[in-house]
């Protein structure tokens, strides 16, 4: 089977077979939050099994950044030059969530048969992640964003136009068109349980403020073998981490990459001022295995790795908007 899959971003974004739909939510539970408005691509997203989430629908592949590692490893050699575990700033003992910065965005996971299993939204300002379904904070300990293994998770990021993001990058040979504000010659990274699971970056010439993709994990886990554990039945939870500055790489034709080692206070000192994105939070995948404790995880994503599930194996869609995002409540 074909690999598709992009995670986390900003975020981010983030990386059984279970014969019900609406996993994540008690019976005729219905969300509180209407989602609609922030679905900003895509066709035939709507709501089949009545619990107020459009339901899985068709989203066409997007490019990867120039400076993205798009390609994943195909060899042990090339998985160890691309992901480091390395990582001494990542703290898994912390049950909270975070998103700060100009950028927001909804992510919904579906079940094998595209139906909504949980959602969450962030309205790209000083507010935490928002379940959809419950209105509480999102992607804590106690209340994860749960994703079906064999399942898929949809994503609709945005940044808001502040006349604090740069209006053009430094990279020479490249021209950056009309000045309009975004990040420009821009990197990120993310990492996941400790291990670095990918980063990368663009000049953005385009300006482009939205983007939208979906992660297979169907497809991506089913064609992974790691011997006796059945990935499309995972059963754990996972904390995740992305982080994205404004102009890092300003000036540099080869993309100067982010710490693979970083935290919110990092990435912070590294902005110096620009803007940026910070994510944190914690993932339940609600397979029908045993559950997994975190330290057999790191084989797991070793092996995930390998097979090539990097985020920019499957892009996201990305493009230049004008429209005024809409926010919560208004």
């Amino acid at each position: 089977m074909a690999r598709y899959g992009r995670a986390l971003a900003a975020a981010l974004i983030i990386l059984g077979v279970i014969a019900v739909p609406a996993l994540a939510q008690e019976e005729g539970e219905v969300a509180v939050i209407d989602v609609t408005p922030f679905i900003t691509r895509g066709d035939n997203f709507v709501d089949l099994n009545g619990d107020g989430i459009p339901d899985l629908g068709d989203l066409a592949e997007g490019f990867a950044g120039i400076w993205d590692d798009n390609v994943g490893a195909n060899t042990l050699e090339e998985f160890d030059a691309l992901v480091s575990d390395r990582i001494e700033l990542f703290d898994t003992t912390g049950d909270g969530s975070v998103l700060v910065g100009a950028c927001g965005g909804l992510a919904i996971s579906y079940d094998e048969f595209g139906m909504s299993v949980d959602a969450m939204i962030d309205n790209g300002d000083s507010a935490p992640l928002i379940d959809v379904i419950s209105g509480e904070q999102a992607m804590t300990s106690g209340n994860p964003f749960e994703v079906d293994p064999a399942g898929t998770v949809a994503y609709w990021g945005f940044t808001r136009d502040l006349a604090s993001f740069s209006t053009s990058g430094e990279i020479a040979g490249v021209d950056y068109g009309e000045a309009q504000p975004s990040y420009h010659d821009h990197s990120w990274t993310m990492a996941v349980m400790g291990v670095s699971a990918d980063r990368g970056g663009d000049p953005n010439q385009r300006d482009k403020n939205r983007n939208a993709g979906l992660i297979d994990l169907g497809e991506i886990f089913g064609d992974i073998d790691t011997g006796p554990i059945d990935l499309t039945e995972l059963r754990a939870n996972v904390k995740a981490k992305g982080a994205i500055i404004d102009l890092y790489a300003q000036g540099d034709p080869s993309g100067r990459r982010l710490p693979d080692d970083f935290d919110q206070a990092l990435i912070e000192s590294e902005a110096g001022g620009r803007e940026f994105c910070f994510g944190e939070g914690w993932v339940a995948f609600i397979g029908s295995g045993p559950p997994l404790a975190a330290t057999a995880l790191a084989g797991i994503l070793a092996a995930a790795g390998f097979a090539g599930l990097l985020t920019n194996v499957r892009p996201a869609q990305s493009w230049r908007s004008s429209t005024s995002m809409p926010s919560l409540g208004s």
